[in-house]
Parts: structure tokens; sequence; C-alpha cells
């Protein structure tokens, strides 16, 4: 093989396959080619169209049919982009579930025989602690400010007598408060109010009311009587109608007086709350858990700031606790407290109603029963039956953009995660970011929750607050700063970054109340309550001229499960990757005829563009690297015939027209 031939061979095309060089070619032959073979139908139309109107009506046409796919291709992509979740409700059944936390907090965070350690202000503004009326049988009844506005002789022993319950709408209403006991003034029915919540409670999230002082309490005597007027002025105000206290935007003179006592009750120190408050071992006279006997060290206690002194059985707080579990649905499987509330013990108007307070959460979770708890009355059986309910939620970037955080990562958010060692909750982080903003604009902490700068949740704040000098918030300018950020959390202008977790669970389910004790049960319960202790020897015997009726003090709850059947909601992907796919070939297909195959004829089309641009380019790069060489004019010559003519048998005259003449020789 020569050396041009071997020259020619590596210059032919590797991909055509018979050889054909297309660097001669053109754009516009390339797309004329392609488009008389178009899968577009448009295009060959166009091509092929024998008149100028024709081709302009289906280049219209294909035009339009472009715009409309590519519109609706751009929804299919944005739809796809918003990642759009679809919910799935399942029903499992499982042989052992976990049992939720319950909480439980006696609505009355302070008792009356504790006054004396609570302090001056909270003694100036709920009154004296227990005098020599009391030891002499005079018990008075007491109004906000706890002066007494009325009294009234002590029963004497074994005279106690309770009306008959009747039940008021929504709940059933306690039993009439017995003669003898203290009832809460301002001209309200005798008696507790089992379903009114006690004070106020802020919605789910929000950081309770903590208003400023009214006045500063130097001196206990005429603090008491400046009480004493208040409440007189607020009982009278409020049991006449007076139009003072409806007038539009004043703030009613029980909020108040309850807004006070929370800032003086949440400034006291965390040793004086807990010991001037109900104690679980008095407030506990039976439990069982799946038949078996549970104590107090069953619980985990912490103080709340509402309700004061509050234990959780099954908290899951400590690691070294089994967390309890369920394997049979129904009441006797189940939680059983009956407990002893001391109404005795409660403060005038500070707790207008009588009963427990309770809340059902999940392990490991901060409680915020001022909250999302509910009330549950004395005289009565309250029994709950469960519902276990699992969600699971998709993370960043689908809607929810929940998140699920270790027990380190939560400490970063969380204030309670640090205090308590619980896992991330949304209420816990909103409540934290509150505080972190109180202690940023305020220098100086909501007492209501922990604001120490040692959290992981506030240490960026070193650096601007001084730890040392970092106190409760207390004179005038703090609070009205405080009142300022509770304005802006409510209106949620403070940036709190507090995601959904991706699994939560919820416990569901309905309370139905009974009468307790029963007339047949009351005998063996007063047995049961003589052996447990004289604290309870009150409500039989009356003893200390402060007798009760069972039924203003006792109380039973039952919590259980009334099937192990779990309800799983479940966020999944709705729109995948090849439903986008699908919807873009559908669209494409419905406008322009265009399939998967199709589109690569147009790849193809591409790409022998590209391949005769670069063919272009190196061609113009190396001619400019030739150099110029001699250019010689070679003229072409004649070449002889391969015939041998034999001119000796031809004639002259034969032999011109030839053009041979006697100059060749001939053999």
């Amino acid at each position: 093989m020569s050396s041009l031939e071997a020259r020619g061979l590596e210059d032919q095309d590797f991909f055509k396959m018979d050889g054909k060089d297309d660097r001669q070619d053109t754009v516009e032959s390339m797309a004329l080619a392609w488009a008389s073979n178009s899968p577009v139908n448009g295009v060959q139309n166009i091509i092929r169209s024998s008149s100028r109107i024709r081709a302009i009506f289906w280049t219209l046409l294909l035009f339009g049919c472009l715009g409309i796919m590519i519109e609706q291709c751009a929804e299919v992509i944005g739809k796809y982009y918003s990642y759009p979740v679809d919910t799935k409700l399942s029903f499992t059944h499982e042989k052992k579930v976990k049992f939720p936390a319950v909480t439980i907090c006696n609505v009355n965070p302070i008792k009356k025989s504790m006054l004396a350690r609570a302090g001056t202000d909270i003694k100036a503004l709920l009154g004296p602690a227990p005098s020599e009326n009391e030891d002499a049988g005079i018990v008075g009844t007491s109004a906000p400010g706890g002066s007494a506005t009325a009294q009234v002789p002590a029963p004497s022993a074994g005279t106690a007598s309770s009306a008959t319950p009747t039940p008021s709408a929504g709940a059933p209403s306690g039993p009439s408060v017995a003669s003898g006991t203290t009832a809460p003034s301002t001209g309200a029915p005798a008696g507790p109010a089992p379903s009114a919540a006690p004070g106020t409670t802020a919605p789910p999230g929000s950081p309770p009311p903590m208003g400023r002082k009214k006045r500063a309490v130097t001196d206990t005597t005429s603090t008491t009587a400046a009480s004493a007027t208040a409440a007189s002025n607020t009982t009278n105000s409020t049991s006449s109608g007076s139009p003072r206290s409806k007038v539009p935007g004043q703030k009613n003179a029980r909020f108040q007086f309850r807004e006070q006592f929370g800032h003086l009750w949440a400034n006291l120190d965390p040793e004086t709350r807990i010991d001037v408050g109900h104690d679980l071992d008095t407030m506990i006279i039976s439990c069982t858990y799946n038949g078996q006997v549970c104590s107090a060290d069953n619980f985990t206690s912490f103080n709340n700031h509402v309700f004061g002194n509050c234990f959780t059985f099954n908290s899951g707080w400590d690691s070294t606790q089994t967390i309890a579990t369920s394997s049979q649905p129904g009441p006797l499987y189940g939680l059983s407290i009956e407990m002893y509330i001391e109404q005795d013990e409660y403060i005038g108007d500070l707790t207008e109603s009588a009963g427990v307070r309770v809340q059902i959460h999940p392990q490991n979770i901060m409680s915020f029963p001022e909250d999302q708890g509910f009330n549950i009355p004395p005289a009565f059986l309250t029994s709950i039956a469960l519902k276990r309910l699992e969600i699971t939620r998709q993370p960043h970037p689908y809607p929810s953009k929940c998140v699920n955080f270790t027990r380190e990562q939560a400490k970063e958010r969380s204030v309670f995660s640090s205090v308590y060692n619980v896992d991330y909750s949304v209420t816990s982080c909103l409540k934290s970011c509150y505080q972190y903003y109180v202690i940023k604009d305020c220098k100086c902490g909501d007492p209501s929750y922990p604001f120490e700068l040692k959290y992981e949740a506030f240490q960026n704040l070193s650096g601007s607050v001084n730890a040392t000098n970092l106190k409760p918030c207390s004179n005038e300018t703090q609070e009205e700063c405080v009142e300022d950020i509770k304005l802006q959390f409510s209106r949620d202008e403070l940036s709190c970054d507090c995601p959904l977790s991706c699994t939560d669970i919820e416990y569901k389910g309905g309370s139905s109340f009974a009468n307790w004790p029963s007339q047949q049960y009351e005998q063996s319960l007063y047995q049961t309550l003589g052996a447990e202790g004289t604290h309870l020897n009150n409500i039989i015997f009356g003893g200390g001229g402060k007798a009760a009726a069972p039924s203003e003090n006792l109380l039973k709850l039952e919590v259980y499960f009334d099937e192990l059947n779990l309800q799983k909601v479940s966020e999944f992907e709705s729109y995948d990757v090849f439903s986008l796919l699908a919807d873009l070939g559908g669209q494409v297909g419905l406008w322009v005829g265009l399939s998967v195959i199709a589109l690569f004829e147009v790849v193809e089309l591409l790409f022998d563009v590209l391949k005769l641009a670069f063919y272009k380019c190196v061609a113009i790069s190396k001619s400019k690297k030739r150099p110029h060489s001699r250019q010689i004019k070679v003229n072409p010559v004649r070449r002889a015939s391969k015939h041998i003519i034999n001119t000796s048998t031809l004639s002259d005259d034969l032999k011109k027209p030839l053009g041979y003449d006697n100059t060749y020789s001939t053999n």
C-alpha cells in the first residue's frame, strides 16, 4: 500500500459507515436532510408544503404547540420542585405498646400552712398564715389579697355533709362545699369548679403572663390592709356587676391578682417553691400499674411556675428506670391512682377550682401542663382511654422541613434539654427562644424559665450579657421590656428556628366520669385512709376542727389503652423523578409528537453540527500554520495512443487529418 493510500484511510471518518466524508457538508444541508425525515410531523409538512401559505400555517402551528408544550413542562417541573407529599393513615396491631408518661400536679401551687416560708411579698399578697381565729374555730372566707371578708363559725367534728353533685355542661361538676370549709368569695357559687382551669392558661407554646408589679411591698401590715381594701373593692364590683369591671381594654382585677402572684412565685428560688408546695407522699393514697403497686419511686418530680410541684409517672428521664409497657387493654392493666388534694390547704381566690392537673405525653419530653394539660375534679373517677398515634414526616426540602435532633443538638435549641436531659420538642424550643430574647434585649431573665448563661441555648449571649449580673427581671423598666418581647412573640416577630420533629408520638382518647367513691365502697375506703396516716384522718374524723367530706378531697384517675391498635400517619413522596419524566413525555408527545427515540435524533443532529464546526476550525488552524510554497505551472502532456498505426499504408491526404506527419516514425 502506498503512502498516499494510507493517508487516505487516516482521513476517513471513523463514525461514517459508508466512508463518506461529511466535512464538505454545510449546516444548511444537514438541517434540510434532518427536516425531510424529522420525527416532528410539523417540520416535514413545512418542507413538503407546495405553497407559501401552507408553509406559514404549519410554521405558526408548530411554534404554537411548542409554546404550549414549554408552558406545560414548566408547570410539571415546578410541581416536582414544590416537593408535594401524600399522607397515609394505617392501623397496626402490636402485642406490646409503650405506656405514656403521665404528669400530675395539684392545681393549688402553695399550701396555706406554708405561707410564712414563701417570703414576705407572697405572704403579704395572699394573707397571713392560719391565725388564732382558725384555732378558735373561726374560718374566714378569703378574697383576693388573702383578707377575710366574712367569718363564720366552724362546725364541730362529725357535722360535715356534702351535697349531691350536679354535672355541669361538658364535664361533671364537683360536689358543693360542705359547711365549714373555705370557699372562694367574689360572689361565685360555693364549691370547686372541676372543669375550669386554675388561673390563666396561656396558649400552647406561649410564655406565661408576667405583669409588672403594681406596688412595692415594704410593710406587711400596710400591704395587707391595702390588699384587703382592694379585695373588698374587687369583690363588691364583681358581685354587683359594676361597669368599672367591664370597661373594654381594662385588665380584669382577678387577672391582675393572678399575674402579680405568678411573678412573685416565679421569683422564689426552686428549693423554696418545692418546700411550700404539695408533696407526693401526701398526695397519693394508692397507685397501681398493671395490677402491681407503684410508689413515689416510680415518679419523677419537677417544679412548674404555675402549678408548683408536679410528678411524672414513667417519665423516661432516668435511664436507669425501665419504661413501662402495656400488653393488654383495659383499666385493670393501666395506671390507677387515688389522690388526696388537701383542699383545706387551698388559698382563697388563688385557686378557683379544686382538683389535679394532668398531662399525658411521650417519654423524654418536657411536660408543660399549663399549656397542654386538663383538670380532673374531686369526687369523681376520671377514666382516660388512650390510642397511640405515631406521626412520621419527610425532612427538608419537603414542606414540613422536619429535623431529627440528637440529645446534644437539642440542648442548643432548648434550655430544658440541658436542665432536665430531655429530648427536643417544639414547645420547649419556643419557650427557650422567648427567654433568649428576654436575656438579649432586657439584660435579665424571665424567672418562669431557666435563664443561666451556662446552658448551651444561651452561651452565645455571654459576650453581650454579664453572667454575674444576670438576675430575674424585677424593676419596671425590665418588665416593660419583657412585655414588649411577649408582644413580639405573640405576633411571630421573633426569629425562632423551631422546626417540627420528623417523628412524633401523640396519645389521643376520650374521657369518662363516674361518682367516686360509691356508698358501698366508702366504708372500705375509710379503713384504707385510716391506715395510711394521720394526715387523712381529717377526712373521716374531722381532726383539728377542719372536717371535710371525702368528696371534697379525694379523686381517682385511670389511664389505659382501650385497644393495642396503633395509628400511624406517614408522609411520603407523592411526585418522584419517574412521575416527572412520565408527565414531561406526555406533554412533549401530545403537542409536538416527540418520543425518547426521536429526541435522540435531535441529539444526533446537534452532534453532526458540532462535528462540522470542529472540522472547520481544524482546517482554518492548519491553513494558518502551513508555509507559502512556489507555484509551478505544468502543461498537460498529450499521451500517445497505445495503438500502433502503420502510416505507410495511408495516403498523404489521410495522414494530415490524423495529426501525423512525416516526422513521426512508424514501425
